[in-house]
């Protein structure tokens, strides 16, 4: 059974790609967990990609990839509205819960 601990890890094309794939899923399952619930914190305003980074003080493209990944499980989903963070040029999906984990 898939969960926010064990989402697949995409098969690289090369040794090198795959290792890398492997090294980044050891950390990917507690930031998962950690994104649900900043987003889980914003309430029905939800919160941009940026914005959980700022959140869970993590590097916005380590929390990106993460919400992809819990709307593909069914934990997050895009509500509609779009936001610019500051300092970006465009704007961005605000994602809200959408099941319990």
């Amino acid at each position: 059974m898939t969960n926010l601990f064990t989402y697949p890890v995409a098969k690289g094309k090369t040794d090198t790609s795959e290792f890398a794939g492997k090294i980044t899923e050891k950390g990917a399952g507690p930031l998962r967990e950690q994104v649900y619930y900043a987003v889980k914190m914003g309430g029905t305003l939800g919160l941009t990609s940026s914005e959980i980074a700022d959140v869970v003080c993590r590097d916005y493209a380590g929390v990106q990839p993460r919400t992809s990944e819990l709307a593909s499980l069914g934990y997050l989903k895009d509500s509609g509205q779009r936001r610019r963070a500051p300092g970006r040029r465009c704007a961005e999906i605000v994602w809200v819960v959408a099941k319990p984990l």
